[in-house]
């Protein structure tokens, strides 16, 4: 008989605290050589396990963050968690995805700058060279998802297909691969012990959500897309909210309301998203034309609309 938890391999000591920070690099990697599904769900010497991928679960519901364990526990219980949330439904694995970014934000202080590198290429094959610079492809894969004008392509120093980024911006697009890295888990069949996180998991998920709000009239599909998203959890870019809180505004949604639609996304701040609704009515922001909607990546199929 296999002696309990003899398949997880230690950590060096010079790798510890990359681990610890960066469950999903390379290095965190080696240590699930030999762990299987079945392990995950029902090895007993893996129950430390089971529970810390149940806490990382609730802490990203409830936005309380877990205290950091051992290297192993902490690789295992972030697998563990991706597939439990997988199974829980599209507003769990967004919920998970914004919490372990913004755990591997919080935490990376601690890395040397030569860590981050390790991981951006080791991990993620972002090229890297000189002091910091990273791969033009690379920086458009991780910046796209983040609002903000510094983050546009003409602000930034370009050369021969390099962009130059300083620490602070290197950290916040290796967290936009974690979060993509989090939403892209597949859905597998799980063994029952995991199975039950994930009904008990997605329970707690739907009481905390807001109740739905109906909209009457018919809506554009790129709208009506939207909505859904921000439904299920989904981490809206800027634009898309602009467009989406524009559009309702114009339909005589009350600024409440929409802020109360907000609440299911895993980074809503309530003081935050009241000023944005408030700014755009008060401004009195027309939504975005088609063509801009198009321009954006949101225009979702062609129904004959012309905006």
């Amino acid at each position: 008989m296999r002696e309990l938890g003899s398949h997880i391999t230690s950590p060096t000591y010079r790798s510890d605290e990359l681990i610890s920070v960066a469950p999903f690099s390379k290095q965190g990697a080696s240590l699930l050589e030999g762990v299987t599904l079945e392990d995950l769900a029902e090895d007993p010497s893996l129950e430390e396990v089971r529970s810390l991928a149940r806490e990382r679960l609730i802490s990203a519901i409830t936005g309380r963050p877990h205290a950091t364990r051992s290297p192993a526990l902490e690789v295992h219980s972030f697998v563990a968690a991706k597939l439990i949330a997988a199974e829980a439904g599209r507003s769990v694995l967004s919920r998970l995805a914004d919490y372990e970014a913004k755990r591997f934000l919080r935490l990376c202080r601690r890395l040397s700058l030569e860590q981050l590198k390790e991981i951006a290429s080791g991990t993620f094959n972002i090229s890297t060279k000189g002091d910091l610079w990273i791969d033009l492809a690379s920086y458009l894969r991780g910046a796209s998802r983040i609002g903000g004008r510094r983050w546009r392509l003409v602000n930034r120093v370009v050369v021969r297909g390099y962009v130059l980024v300083d620490r602070y911006e290197m950290e916040r697009i290796i967290a936009e691969y974690v979060r993509e890295n989090v939403l892209r888990t597949p859905r597998v069949e799980l063994p029952p012990p995991l199975r039950r996180i994930a009904e008990e998991v997605s329970k707690l998920m739907s009481e905390r959500a807001p109740k739905g709000a109906e909209v009457k009239g018919e809506l554009p599909p790129c709208i009506s897309e939207l909505l859904e998203r921000v439904r299920a959890g989904d981490n809206l870019t800027h634009q898309a909210r602009f467009a989406l809180v524009s559009h309702l505004l114009e339909r005589g949604w009350r600024e409440d309301r929409i802020v109360d639609l907000f609440r299911n996304l895993p980074d809503f701040k309530e003081r935050v998203t009241a000023y944005q609704v408030s700014h755009i009515a008060r401004r009195r922001y027309k939504p975005p034309s088609c063509g801009t909607m198009r321009s954006w990546g949101l225009c979702t199929t062609d129904c004959g609309k012309r905006g």
